[in-house]
């Protein structure tokens, strides 16, 4: 009789740490039977800054998924992200043989060798591949070519490459632990696995995920990967931006709360009224002109949309049927929506307000990447994947070797 897997995915964020355990019965449902989250230290806009600190982080939120999951945890699927993240398209073509014309499992074995086939800089690391659809002899896009006819087989692949060391960092981070890291995931393709249907991947969607230290982005056109990346801006930079340009002294905790409570993206930046903070002994009070609040929170994100929306190409924002997709901690913003209309001019599809201090973690956009990291670890076969990736690390000290 087929056993359930166990799967844990863990998201090393700039405002939290957090590690999920889902559970996959033999019919594929999963179910989420636990989680550890601790707020997170020495980590900066995605990336390790401190591994002492973040490391104790991580062990901490361990230790709280083993015991509400009650289950021993060895081995995990990692998100990483970091502004030096990047992402490229390349095509892979193979024309059959003269004498063959009925395309074969190793005819797409072929293109797709050549599509994932780049040259990177000594430096950088190849983290995902997507590989999108064949095409034969130019024609629409299928998953299944084989026992097709056809002389020429495409496939695009969508490549997702970082800076070597800097990935390493948190791969060092995870199995100084220790745990074994089964895959890295780069965090908005886990994102995507939670807040996207197929449906929506083959209409056409951007996502953008507002986390508190970046902005993490993918785009879906015909269900391929056709754009991603990261911008190194996120909640985080409104609080900085609150504290820096109000004349009076801002406390973190009062530049949070007037961000969430008082602020507005598209808000009327004329406004007059007073938005107030007092803090619990009130023995600290802040005043802002709400127009002044709604100015900074809006330049802001802006500034932050206005950066993805030129990384992704015109003709895929004007594809009929493309919609946004706002996740992350700061998709909540009051007007945030109608801000990213303004800007990306397609219709926008915005979380739901979560109440404050609430865990509600399948309705929560705060949880979408580690949740997500539960389905993306369903795409691969976790037996076979642990028999030939024994260990990621070892792939890292071979390749800094090597140079």
């Amino acid at each position: 009789m087929a056993k359930s897997k166990i799967l844990v995915g863990l998201e090393i964020g700039s405002t939290k740490t957090c590690m999920v355990v889902g559970e996959i019965r033999p019919d594929a449902t999963a179910t989420i039977i636990g989680a550890g989250e601790v707020l997170s230290a020495g980590v900066r806009k995605g990336e390790i800054a401190d591994q002492n600190m973040a490391r104790q982080c991580v062990r901490d939120a361990w230790q709280l998924a083993q015991d509400h999951a009650n289950v021993d945890i060895l081995n995990v699927f990692l998100s990483v992200t970091g502004e030096h993240i990047q992402s490229m398209n390349n095509i892979g073509s193979y024309r059959l043989p003269d004498d063959e014309d009925i395309i074969d499992e190793e005819h797409m074995a072929y293109a797709r060798e050549k599509s994932e086939k780049i040259e990177l800089a000594p430096d950088r690391f190849v983290i995902n591949t997507e590989t999108g659809g064949y095409s034969i002899d130019g024609g629409e896009p299928t998953r299944h070519p084989a026992g097709l006819s056809g002389r020429t087989l495409d496939i695009n692949s969508h490549i997702i490459h970082g800076v070597l060391s800097r990935v390493k960092n948190s791969l060092l981070c995870v199995h100084n632990i220790p745990l074994e890291v089964e895959e890295m995931v780069f965090a908005p393709l886990a994102t995507a696995q939670m807040v996207l249907t197929r449906q929506q991947k083959e209409t056409g969607a951007l996502l953008i995920d507002i986390g508190g230290g970046t902005t993490d982005y993918i785009c879906y056109r015909n269900s391929e990967v056709v754009a991603s990346g990261c911008i190194p801006f996120g909640g985080n930079s409104i609080n900085s931006d609150i504290i820096k340009m109000l004349n009076q002294r801002v406390s973190k905790e009062a530049a949070e709360y007037l961000k969430c409570t008082e602020g507005d993206a598209f808000g009327d930046v004329n406004d007059r009224s007073l938005a107030q903070f007092r803090s619990d002994l009130g023995m600290h009070e802040v005043n802002v002109e709400r127009g002044v609040l709604n100015r900074i929170i809006r330049n802001r994100l802006a500034d932050t949309l206005l950066r993805v929306r030129d990384r992704i190409p015109e003709e895929l924002l004007r594809q009929e049927g493309m919609r946004l997709y706002l996740s992350g901690g700061t998709s909540m913003m009051r007007g945030l929506d109608g801000l990213a209309y303004h800007i990306f001019r397609i219709p926008v599809m915005q979380p739901e307000q979560v109440a404050p201090g609430e865990a509600h973690y399948l309705s929560d956009p705060r949880y979408c990447t580690a949740i997500g990291l539960i389905r993306y670890a369903q795409r691969f076969d976790d037996d076979a994947m642990t028999a030939e990736n024994a260990s990621l690390l070892t792939k890292f000290l071979n390749i800094f070797r090597n140079r």
